[in-house]
């Protein structure tokens, strides 16, 4: 009977959390549909198919429930995007181009999120939290990009770049390919070709490194064609071989 209650009860135990992230969920699907300013706890309960209620037994107001929304992206972007990142910076041009792909994925730059992103910090001026959290979003990004192009530079033995230059206008490309998807379907996203616009200032300023997708499979199946041609050829000389061999 007691084993029986252990299991229940850590079965119901997830169940506060997963509530709470539904409530996130629909707020951050709210402030997509309405902004801040016009997203209300009736709104954002409808959203969730929860009753208004709960809302209380998590959050203590309608602008807790923002900021928790907010530091929720905050920290979905800096886990799935600038973690992995990071951990690649002894190689920096795998690292920049898993950037460029980590930053226009789908998970990551919807239209949903990125339009919340924005409704923020068109909020931000008025709300020292959501400029706090913005700012230190964003200065941790261009760190981030700022460091791994001054070691590509270094590897590469190229001085003459600027560093702060070429990070500026990798943060800027990113940033005018957001606002493009802020304000389309994702039925009407090309994310192959957004990703490819970024790679293609890179490799404006990087010649040899950042080959397109297409280019990498194309050498990646030549290669494997050579390889398949060179072990047929082995396989047909061995094969004489043996028959010069049996006569």
């Amino acid at each position: 009977m007691r084993h029986k209650l252990r299991r229940s009860t850590a079965a119901a135990r997830p169940q506060p959390q997963r509530q709470r992230q539904r409530l996130i969920d629909a707020c951050i699907s709210a402030l997509h549909i309405y902004g801040p300013s016009r997203t209300t706890v009736e709104k954002v309960v409808a959203l969730a198919n929860l009753s208004p209620g709960i809302v209380r037994f998590y959050f203590d107001s309608k602008a807790v429930m923002l900021l928790a929304s907010l530091e929720y992206l905050a920290t979905e972007f800096g886990e799935r995007v600038m973690a992995p990142v990071v951990a690649l910076r002894d190689t920096p041009a795998q690292a920049l181009r898993l950037l460029v792909e980590l930053y226009l994925d789908a998970d990551i730059a919807s239209p949903r999120k990125v339009s919340v992103w924005y409704s923020f910090w068109g909020e931000a001026s008025s709300r020292q939290e959501y400029l706090d959290l913005c700012g230190t979003k964003d200065e941790e990004f261009a760190a981030v990009v700022h460091d791994l192009v001054a070691r590509l530079i270094r590897t590469r033995g190229e001085s003459y770049l600027d560093a702060d230059g070429v990070s500026l206008g990798l943060i800027g490309v990113l940033e005018v390919l957001w606002q493009g998807i802020a304000f389309q379907s994702e039925a009407d996203i090309n994310r192959t070709a957004a990703v490819e616009r970024a790679l293609a200032y890179l490799r404006s300023v990087f010649p040899g490194e950042f080959a397109a997708a297409g280019a990498v499979a194309a050498r990646r199946g030549g290669g494997r064609r050579t390889q398949a041609k060179r072990a047929g050829g082995a396989g047909r000389r061995t094969s004489g071989m043996r028959s010069r061999s049996r006569s």
